[in-house]
């Protein structure tokens, strides 16, 4: 049997590739944050340190490039969110979910404020990333009003409530232009979700000492 292995040659081109996507994409969200859309592929190439042709062999324009950056931030969100294990307390399982979410968003929420939609998230559930969203948290809220933890209520709303308090731009607010801690501003979204869900108050005392801040 003949000693060249073709498969082992191609791994690190391949290898090589997802790093210099992964690099590229990362100089995307950096260049969205700091001024939206408005620059060109080869910008974000010069950033990424790599060559504009390989940006161009990944992505067509500045678009297309968004478009991905923007998909593999929901999806590792979303992923995020299956890998936290479910508990026996419904609301410990919505806190969870909350503080992976701020922690993330704290990270390319400036970036993601430049790729909004104009609709509604309930007008949206049939899109991938909204829809997935809306099914995980929907489920949550089913749960807690299963277990007697909140009343009953309209479910849509509820998740229509969490998603407005989590708003990327409420994080980048709180972290960014108040200079709250992530724990800070996960502790008190929390704490405002809980209350419009109908959570009974955490007893005096139990709440992060991090919710102090100036």
């Amino acid at each position: 049997m003949s000693g060249w292995e073709p498969r082992d040659e191609r791994r690190p081109r391949r290898g090589d590739a997802r790093l210099r996507r992964a690099a590229l994409l990362a100089a995307v969200g950096e260049l969205l944050a700091e001024r939206g859309p408005g620059f060109s592929l080869a910008e974000a190439a010069e950033r990424a340190g790599i060559s504009t042709a390989t940006a161009y062999r990944n992505f067509s324009d500045t678009a297309s490039a968004v478009d991905a950056f923007w998909a593999e931030m929901t999806g590792e969100l979303l992923e995020a969110f299956d890998r936290l294990p479910p508990g026996t307390d419904p609301v410990a399982d919505i806190r969870a979910v909350c503080r992976e979410w701020v922690e993330r968003a704290s990270r390319w929420g400036a970036a993601a404020v430049h790729v909004r939609s104009p609709r509604g998230v309930l007008e949206r559930r049939s899109d991938s990333f909204v829809g997935g969203l809306y099914a995980r948290l929907d489920r949550l809220v089913e749960a807690a009003v299963a277990a007697g933890a909140v009343p009953a209520q309209d479910v849509r709303f509820a998740v229509l409530m969490w998603v407005t308090i989590f708003d990327e731009r409420v994080v980048v607010d709180l972290t960014g232009t108040l200079g709250w801690t992530v724990d800070q501003a996960a502790d008190q979204l929390i704490e405002a979700l809980l209350r419009i869900l109908g959570a009974a108050p955490r007893p005096c005392g139990e709440l992060s000492s991090t919710t102090e801040h100036h």
